[in-house]
């Protein structure tokens, strides 16, 4: 999903570079204010959504736990996520969750319902901020619950390791990023889930799947993702287990490579689920 330049009001700007700052959202141009513009831009949004995780880390407390000579019993410590989801949904109610990369980053989700709050998140950030950076946002196509087989979070392919700007690194270092990166961590508010890394590459974005007639084709597609990435993963893939896309821009930007874009599969495992009535499950 890109938003493109208009070049027909970019007239007074005599070359425009293929630098990628956005995954085809924000190219950079050759005036330097036009640069400085965008960068600025991507810096406060991403300076914003690292405000709205640090308001909802739960801080480390060690949990004591009193000798009871009466009781023989060993109580277990009751698991505290990282993350409080029911503040972050609090304060910012399109908030879906939260995302942690393999290097601990963590960056808000929200929920879209339509192609214009889409568009609205590729240029926003959770709390509204107007930044090139926008926010990361589940697929309006796909169920809040995780309901789907196949679900897709998009962000912006932007420079370093800012957003998704580090999907593409499992192409372009192939084994090596791998083995340094294969576990992402996802918090909502049904629960901690790890996220698996076991395909990355570049795709017909419209041709995605999220439910599967049969799990016979799911697992093929599946397995043909696999096999076709530039890695190796270990992970080891089931008819039943459900899929979490991360999605951006290929590092051509959008606005070149049409509807292709780069997908990282990863397969979802709970750690720490809550029941709807609020009870906990391992």
């Amino acid at each position: 999903m890109g938003y493109k330049i208009d070049k027909n009001k970019s007239k007074k700007i005599n070359k425009l570079n293929k630098i990628l700052i956005a995954g085809g959202l924000a190219i950079a141009l050759s005036g330097q204010g036009y640069f400085a513009i965008n960068m600025f831009s991507q810096l406060e949004g991403i300076k914003q959504n690292d405000t709205i995780i640090e308001k909802v880390i739960v801080q480390d407390k060690e949990n004591t736990l009193k000798n009871d000579i009466q009781m023989e019993q060993t109580v277990e410590p009751e698991y505290t996520p990282k993350y409080d989801i029911n503040a972050l949904q609090a304060e910012y109610p399109n908030a879906w969750g939260i995302i942690e990369k393999p290097n601990g980053n963590a960056f808000p989700i929200a929920i879209t319902n339509s192609d214009e709050e889409e568009n609205y998140y590729l240029k926003h950030t959770l709390d509204g901020t107007y930044s090139t950076s926008g926010c990361l946002f589940l697929d309006s196509q796909n169920d809040k619950n995780m309901q789907n087989q196949v679900s897709r979070i998009w962000g912006h392919n932007l420079l370093a390791e800012n957003m998704f700007g580090d999907l593409t690194e499992y192409q372009n270092q192939g084994q090596t990023f791998y083995d340094q990166n294969k576990t992402y961590t996802l918090y909502t508010k049904n629960g901690v889930y790890k996220l698996e890394v076991f395909a990355a590459l570049e795709e017909d974005g419209t041709l995605q799947e999220f439910d599967y007639q049969n799990q016979e084709d799911f697992l093929k597609d599946m397995q043909n993702n696999k096999n076709s990435s530039n890695f190796i993963s270990d992970v080891n893939l089931e008819p039943e287990n459900k899929i979490i896309v991360l999605a951006c821009c290929t590092d051509r930007g959008s606005a070149i490579s049409g509807n292709n874009r780069f997908f990282v599969y990863t397969k979802v495992t709970p750690v720490y689920e809550y029941n709807l009535n609020n009870t906990k499950t391992l």
